[in-house]
């Protein structure tokens, strides 16, 4: 193995050996101590590989004994030296690229925001800028840890930050605090936000009104903040009488089944006006006393078109002159039709749209149904889609004075 190595560091030559009796040069090489292998024999030649340090003794020798040598091939570091000398602006080439690609992949270049729901993804790429994550910070700059650190003392509403740098980008994933609402720090009622029905009930304070499987209606009280003690079958009777309601601050969540619908439509046969890219342009000048054309045709020429005019004025001490540019662009009309297939397509993306709008991100859909409202005659193809989540409808409500349980 080491001699291997050896050989094509100082190279090796292969050679044809031409004239009669080749072997006798063959045995003087090796007599004058000539390192030679792999010999083959043929009819009229004989190769061989030797090292090239053994060339020009061969060679001599040979020539001395009018033989004729033939290289046939030549390996080794000794013969690449040339090829390296004509392709040296490839060799720099891929050195540069290769320095530059370490280079470029040293910075950041892509900077995303994962996690957020409320706070804008502009405040956290702002923030990170400060402490050096921005697109094109050396990644040598700044420091992950102080980065996160530094970001949630100057983002109050943030309660979790981990920047992760994977080559040349960086996500910054966040977790949003949930923040409540404005507190009542008196007695209450828990209300029902929505209509619905009741899947799930737990109560914390207070005396609760409703229980699993119960429909209810926005506005009823689900958890009552007036509670009615009990009697207690182990006490005297006449004590129990005496037991008076009482205001609580009612506490507990009350998850109900809740739906809502989303309508959408679409026209299996609509005109739409396109332009065609052709324009007619006429030019006017308004004088206080008159106005004539001095550029375009003003006779009628497409028989669709949308104006547009631009005035420019000129106030002179004989009154004001008007240039006006009219151009008149064409138009045509495009009557576009849908499949029963893609209209349906296109009116359920429509009414998911307005179901986007009424349903908050963190909320699960349980369930969903598509109703196609109209009827297979009518040129307008009507879908409703209904979805089902199940939420926390209870929403505190103080109570009112002069409110009791009677």
């Amino acid at each position: 193995m080491g001699n291997k190595f050896f050989d094509h560091f100082g190279g090796i030559v292969t050679i044809k050996l031409l004239g009669l009796r080749p072997e006798k040069i063959i045995n003087m090489a090796l007599a004058r101590g000539i390192f030679l292998w792999d010999l083959k024999k043929d009819q009229d030649f004989m190769s061989f590989r030797i090292r090239s340090s053994g060339y020009e003794a061969m060679k001599s020798l040979a020539d001395e004994h009018s033989y004729s040598m033939e290289v046939v091939d030549q390996k080794g570091l000794p013969f690449m030296k040339s090829t390296l000398k004509r392709r040296v602006g490839f060799l720099g080439g891929a050195v540069g690229f290769i320095i530059a690609l370490y280079i470029l992949s040293s910075f950041v270049w892509f900077v995303s925001v994962s996690g957020n729901e409320k706070i804008d993804d502009q405040k956290i790429l702002r923030t990170a800028a400060q402490y050096g994550v921005y697109k094109g910070a050396a990644k040598w700059n700044f420091s992950r840890a102080e980065a996160e650190q530094a970001m949630l003392r100057d983002i109050k509403e943030l309660t979790y930050i981990k920047i992760e740098i994977r080559g040349v980008k960086a996500d910054i994933q966040v977790v949003e605090k949930i923040l409540p609402g404005d507190e009542i720090t008196g007695p209450c009622h828990l209300l029902a936000s929505k209509d619905g029905i009741i899947e799930e009930v737990l109560v914390l304070e207070g005396q609760v009104k409703v229980q699993e499987g119960d429909a209810v209606a926005r506005g009823d009280v689900l958890i009552s903040g007036i509670v009615f003690p009990q009697p207690n079958p182990y006490m005297p009777s006449e004590l129990n009488q005496d037991l008076d309601p009482y205001l609580v601050r009612a506490r507990g969540i009350v998850k109900a089944r809740v739906w809502y619908e989303g309508y959408g439509e679409c026209r299996l046969y609509q005109e739409a006006k396109l332009f065609t890219g052709q324009e007619k342009r006429i030019v006017y000048i308004k004088t206080p006393r008159n106005e004539f054309r001095i550029f375009g045709d003003d006779k009628k020429g497409f028989k669709l078109f949308e104006t547009s005019e631009t005035n420019k004025n000129i106030n002179t001490p004989l009154g004001q002159f008007s240039i006006i540019n009219v151009v008149e662009k064409e138009q045509v009309v495009e009557i576009q039709e849908y499949t029963e297939q893609e209209a349906t397509r296109i009116a359920k993306e429509k009414a998911l749209e307005t179901l986007h709008t009424k349903i908050d991100k963190s909320q699960k859909i349980s369930d969903s149904k598509i109703e196609v409202l109209s009827s297979p005659s009518e040129s307008v193809l009507r879908i409703k889609v209904a979805v089902e989540t199940i939420e926390d409808i209870a929403l505190a409500e103080p109570i009112n004075k002069g409110e009791n349980g009677n």
